[in-house]
């Protein structure tokens, strides 16, 4: 079976689908991404598909588009990005490639417009692969829908019905109305790992906090204003991770102050880190709370203050509305149990999810049986 991965092209939306894709690839069957060059980098042994450019070339075009409205503000531009600008941009360099691959079953991030339409196009099957909470926040899917039906209209083709979601995120972290629909498969979110081993620096020996921003929010003063709050709690050590793209010096005059570039998650998880301060983009918030690691949330922009919200009423964390509130509930955090606690019970319920092999299992047969 030939399966081709879709995914908004970005690390935060391509990165939680590699597991499955290695998970086909063990079980001796064929998977693809399609996406920018550079994603070959972090995607080792899965071949890569080059069907779009660099998210830098689409932001740059979805800047031109919506007259440089910025996407953390304005639901309309994040739209526009994932429902017009992929669309008419990848298309069909995608289907033409997934032509090519033979692609059997298409497995889209919950995000992605263009997966969709390509598996409308070929007549397979479409898997969707959530990345957190549903699409959110809720002005976000009406305003894509208005953008996608005349786009399906003009190529012929209508919106697929999914046969599957699978899905990582945690019940612990589902809103308090949740019910899992009936075609959902739990999947064990994996922090990525990376192709080689990184160097994440040596610091003095205090309590370390990470401090990331994840691969979207591409802000480096929210990055230092949340560096500066932290750094100065006493015996704490701070490691920062710089967003790619974003321009940042990585020396710094602070002993207990290192700035690192892009390092896989889980490398930067296992070096010993006792909190985690962020965003709240979905994947750090699960790689974080994998490792049971108490969070304090910074949330900006998209889905975050809702995941943010969430990881709060699990207990596993605390969310601040700015930079410097950082420093008293880092303290919390680290004086706290509570905390502790809370992140433990999301870490239980991550580790007893399904594998992606046992999710594989599953859908192929689904498949199979169609």
């Amino acid at each position: 079976m030939r399966v081709l991965f879709t995914a908004v092209p970005i690390h935060g939306h391509l990165l939680p689908l590699l597991p499955l894709a290695q998970a086909v690839a063990a079980a001796g069957d064929d998977a693809a991404f399609a996406g920018p060059a550079s994603l070959g980098a972090l995607i080792g042994d899965v071949p890569l598909l080059v069907t779009s450019p660099e998210i830098a070339e689409l932001l740059a075009e979805n800047g031109r588009r919506t007259g440089g409205a910025d996407m953390a503000e304005n639901m309309g531009a994040v739209a526009e990005l994932f429902a017009g600008t992929l669309v008419d941009v990848t298309y069909d360099r995608t289907l033409r490639r997934a032509r090519e691959f033979g692609a059997d079953v298409v497995v889209a991030d919950e995000y992605d417009t263009v997966g969709p339409m390509v598996a409308a196009a070929l007549g397979v099957p479409l898997v969707r692969h959530a990345i957190g909470l549903p699409v959110s926040p809720p002005p976000l899917r009406p305003a894509m829908d208005v953008r996608l039906a005349p786009r399906y209209a003009a190529r012929g083709i209508r919106p697929p019905r999914r046969i599957a979601l699978v899905d990582p995120w945690p019940p612990g972290l589902q809103g308090p109305q949740w019910t899992p629909a009936p075609d959902r498969l739990a999947v064990r979110p994996v922090a990525y790992a990376g192709t080689e081993a990184a160097d994440v620096p040596a610091l003095r020996g205090g309590v370390r906090v990470l401090v990331t921003l994840g691969t979207v929010l591409l802000d480096g003063a929210m990055l230092d204003a949340l560096v500066d709050a932290v750094a100065g709690l006493d015996n704490v050590d701070v490691l920062a991770a710089v967003p790619p793209g974003v321009p940042h010096a990585l020396e710094d005059p602070r002993a207990h102050v290192r700035f690192v570039g892009f390092v896989p998650m889980a490398q930067l998880l296992a070096a010993d880190v006792a909190v985690v301060v962020a965003a709240g983009g979905a994947g750090t918030v699960l790689a974080a709370l994998a490792h049971g690691l108490p969070m304090v949330l910074w949330p900006k922009g998209a889905e975050k203050p809702m995941n943010a919200e969430r990881v709060a009423a699990a207990g596993a964390g605390i969310v601040i509305d700015d930079a410097g509130s950082a420093h008293s509930a880092v303290l919390e955090v680290l004086n706290s149990p509570l905390y502790r606690t809370g992140a433990a019970r999301i870490a239980e319920q991550i580790r007893t999810a399904p594998p992606a092999g046992a999710v594989w299992t599953v859908l192929r047969e689904r498949i199979r049986k169609m």
